[in-house]
């Protein structure tokens, strides 16, 4: 087990790259019992703003092939963590392998993985990565839909372009989500938790992001569609708030 925990660490880091942390996180991975301190040491890593090694590092390690199907398996809520600890440390640096990820083979089909992805560029909010987003948006899981729709608020300063594009995509899933939770006939049980279940998922994150994408409050999804017709080809910074 010595022998597997130093191969990784040599796996991960470059032999000229800067120290990071990640390797005695690996450490402490090796013992289910420490799983505490291993999510206290992300706590420590995502206070790291700006550490492009190190958040190159935490890549590095979720997709190290030798790790991550024991992580997944075992501690989801490390996966979980590690991705909070990039977007605490919200490096621009990393978007491309983050990125890659979504089109890894095994990766890709676990939710906690699409998930972190947001997480991680909510903090960095790189523009690269808005169509990525907007993709996520189109998921098939409810939790990937919300994570992709409050990363997008992240985007807020981005240009408007960004911005409105993020926003027309959030708008179209939140009112026609809205509108199916509203219309469905009630005898249709299922189709009916369905739509609730979504709704409920989907309302609080895509709602705060059309405020901040916008910078305006509307009551409900109709109020937005009826802001978004009249506003889409204006200039947003010229919008009476």
């Amino acid at each position: 087990m010595k022998a597997m925990a130093i191969l990784l660490t040599l796996l991960l880091l470059a032999p000229d790259a800067p120290a990071t942390k990640v390797p005695e996180l690996i450490e402490i991975l090796r013992d289910l019992e420490r799983t505490p301190q291993a999510l206290q040491l992300l706590r420590e890593i995502g206070g790291l703003k700006g550490n492009h090694a190190e958040a190159a590092a935490l890549v590095k390690m979720i997709r190290n092939p030798r790790l991550y199907p024991r992580l997944l398996t075992n501690k989801p809520e490390v996966v979980e963590a590690s991705f909070r600890a990039l977007g605490g440390i919200g490096s621009r640096k990393v978007t491309k392998q983050l990125l890659a990820l979504l089109d890894h083979s095994t990766l890709k089909k676990h939710a906690v993985i699409r998930v972190g992805v947001c997480r991680a560029l909510e903090g960095s909010a790189d523009p690269k990565a808005a169509e990525a987003l907007i993709k996520l948006m189109r998921d098939k899981n409810d939790h990937v839909i919300a994570a992709a729709a409050e990363a997008a608020g992240a985007y807020r300063y981005e240009k408007e372009f960004i911005r409105k594009d993020l926003f027309k995509t959030i708008l179209g899933i939140y009112e026609s989500t809205w509108n199916l939770k509203n219309t469905v006939d009630p005898e249709k049980k299922t189709e009916k938790r369905r739509a609730e279940e979504k709704w409920e998922i989907i309302e609080q994150p895509m709602e705060k992001s059309l405020q901040l994408l916008s910078n305006v409050t509307q009551v409900d999804p109709p109020a937005w569609r009826r802001f978004w017709n009249k506003n889409k080809k204006r200039r947003w910074g010229d919008l009476e708030h």
